[in-house]
């Protein structure tokens, strides 16, 4: 057993506040007036009782674990359903050591039952729970936003209903089963999916959706955004404009929305510095085409965009935790085994667009990253995923024991309690809660009442008195509606240090402004198109849209906003060259660090009649110091 855990359950919350206090035994009162039975047969399962409920996913296969979305077009009714199981339920393991049955079997309001369940997340008041379902046949089984109350009521749909549009335009799936074309309405309506749902405490909704049809650039999987729905509205709108996929929106306690970012722009500055163009074989690039996953960070009026774990390793599922820092799951060398890790927010120890090819980021010091327990509470190795917090002080996770020689079973996957401390060499194995033999048990989340920003800001309207009536891009006139992008940081240092900007000799700063940048230039990366009669799929076009004069470090200019073609921004130099500068400090290697003034990680979109604000070319993108430790209400 691991230290401090067995002592923990008897002083479950030694140092918490009395009303956080009060909040959880709230919580189990309310659990236990009424709701589902228990179902006692699960009870054999469970090794260890937890300090708060948890809810979690028992699943055929690790499916949930895989962040990407599979490599499949999907053309054919009813298209291709990504992370799918053969069967998924939702379970909610209680301090008492008693399980229960949250879906499976359950009726909805229509009847229908789920067969399928992932990501499941707790409302901030610590009584509901958001995850995404998917239906029986004779229903398509495409992925929708369900909830239920804590202790099993009022099971219910939240996104995919009468009212809901669905996606923004046709999406890939046309024919149906007997080889005609499904009429295009229905297509909107039925070919799409939601996942990963989060409550931002107010009856706002924000989930991952493929809503706005893309199949990216150089593949065929189903690109996703974070979106978000206001309180009372009946549609969704994106709030980023990934091509690839954006995945696990949270809400932090201070507003920010943390998400992991699919970077795997295919677009790289040109060999004579003069353009940026897809990379193609045989063709040669000054910069490199991305693929990382990024721990990311934005709010719901889409500002503040900008990072929050940027690593080599591939940040997946973040969670702000409460020692103030994010954990999240990432890779590991061994195939098939995972392993989770925390980071100090900021932690910046890669920038894969702005690189030259082939050079890496300077030795640098400052922040904290520690990868998480790698051996179970017997010795054997152990792949370890799906982390998020759990009061007062631990971290849940999905674990299972790790043969070298393959990939862990399915039924080897139980749910895991360590401290957040990690007790690395004493005892820091975590310990075992839940092993149902059957199932993937994963994805476990703590319900406890939890602090939340209370108030969302909108984007603010831009002043539209100069706005012209159509742009003038090349070889075409854009009529559409516009946004307003400003930029007068550019020269400006950052004005809190992040963690990284020091390098291991002591040397400041990594990270520099660019001081001659002259001239910004705008390229849109059309999606794909499904509306052709003959054609499945139109991939999109890249386009240089235009470019803008730089004046003392300011810009303002009019951008397209056309959901259907985000934009990438690179700054140039007096020569007319994707501006290239360095900062001239050197790590113990004698390396320095060398960037190109280009926004590749990701891509932006514009909303109509907005002014959106941004903030420099520095390396890593906007760092903005906020506290999102994870605090109980």
């Amino acid at each position: 057993m691991v230290a401090g855990l067995s002592r923990r359950r008897t002083r479950l919350l030694v140092g918490v506040s009395v009303a956080a206090v009060a909040g959880l035994v709230a919580v189990g009162f309310y659990l236990a007036t009424r709701g589902v039975a228990e179902a006692p047969d699960l009870r054999r399962f469970v090794r260890a009782k937890p300090p708060v409920p948890v809810v979690f996913t028992s699943r055929t296969d690790p499916s949930s674990f895989a962040a990407a979305a599979p490599e499949a077009e999907g053309f054919r009714y009813p298209g291709t359903i990504p992370w799918a199981s053969a069967e998924g339920r939702l379970r909610r393991l209680d301090p008492n050591g008693r399980v229960y049955e949250l879906t499976w079997g359950r009726p909805l309001p229509d009847g229908g039952t789920l067969i399928d369940v992932m990501s499941p997340t707790v409302s901030p008041d610590g009584r509901r729970v958001l995850f995404a379902g998917r239906r029986a046949a004779p229903d398509p089984g495409r992925w929708r936003i369900y909830e239920v109350e804590l202790n099993g009521d009022n099971l219910r749909q939240l996104t995919g209903g009468p009212d809901d549009p669905g996606c923004v335009s046709n999406p890939p799936m046309r024919f149906a089963a007997d080889g005609g074309v499904l009429p295009e309405d229905e297509r909107r309506r039925l070919d799409y999916d939601d996942i990963d749902p989060a409550d931002r405490g107010d009856g706002g909704l924000l989930f991952a959706s493929s809503r706005l049809p893309d199949l990216g650039r150089g593949h065929a999987r189903r690109a996703t955004q974070i979106w978000h729905r206001p309180p009372g509205d009946a549609a969704p709108h994106p709030i980023t404009a990934n091509r690839n996929n954006d995945r696990w929106p949270f809400p932090t306690s201070e507003g920010a929305i943390l998400f992991s970012l699919w970077s795997r722009n295919q677009e790289a500055v040109t060999a004579d510095e003069r353009d940026i163009q897809p990379v193609s074989p045989g063709r040669a690039f000054a910069t490199a085409a991305t693929d990382v996953w990024v721990g990311a960070r934005t709010y719901t009026d889409t500002a503040q965009f900008g990072y929050a774990v940027k690593i080599p390793h591939p940040v997946w599922r973040p969670r702000p935790t409460f020692n103030n820092r994010v954990v999240f799951m990432t890779d590991s060398p061994t195939a098939g085994r995972y392993r989770i890790a925390q980071a100090d927010w900021g932690y910046l120890r890669n920038a894969p667009s702005a690189l030259p090819a082939g050079e890496r980021m300077p030795r640098q010091s400052g922040g904290a990253f520690e990868f998480g327990p790698d051996r179970g509470p017997d010795g054997r190795p152990l792949s370890a995923a799906t982390p998020s917090p759990c009061p007062p002080d631990g971290v849940l996770f999905s674990g299972a024991a790790h043969d070298p020689d393959r990939a862990p079973l399915p039924g080897s996957y139980g749910l895991y309690l360590v401290s957040h401390a990690w007790e690395s060499g004493d005892g820091g194995a975590g310990e075992l809660l839940f092993d149902d033999p059957g199932y993937v048990d994963a994805e476990p989340v703590a319900a406890y009442p939890r602090v939340t920003r209370t108030h969302f800001p909108e984007l603010a309207p831009a002043d539209t008195s100069n706005m012209p009536a159509f742009l003038s891009l090349p070889g075409r006139r854009y009529s559409g509606p516009l946004g307003l992008v400003q930029n007068n940081a550019i020269l400006l240092e950052v004005n809190t240090p992040f963690p990284g900007q020091t390098t291991d000799t002591g040397k400041r700063s990594v990270s520099v402004p660019p001081t001659g940048i002259k001239q910004i230039a705008f390229y849109a990366s059309h999606r794909d198109r499904f509306d052709d009669p003959h054609l499945p799929r139109v991939p999109g076009r890249w386009e240089k849209l235009f470019t803008t004069e730089v004046q003392w470090g300011d810009f303002k200019t009019w951008v397209p906003a056309d959901p259907s073609a985000p934009t990438v921004l690179a700054g140039l130099g007096a020569d007319g060259k994707v501006f290239r500068w360095s900062s001239g400090v050197t790590d113990s290697e004698g390396r320095s660090a060398s960037f190109y003034a280009l926004a590749g990680d990701h891509y932006s979109g514009t909303k109509a009649g907005k002014y959106h604000f941004c903030y420099g070319c520095h390396v890593g993108h906007t760092y903005i110091d906020i506290d999102i430790g994870e605090r109980l209400k």
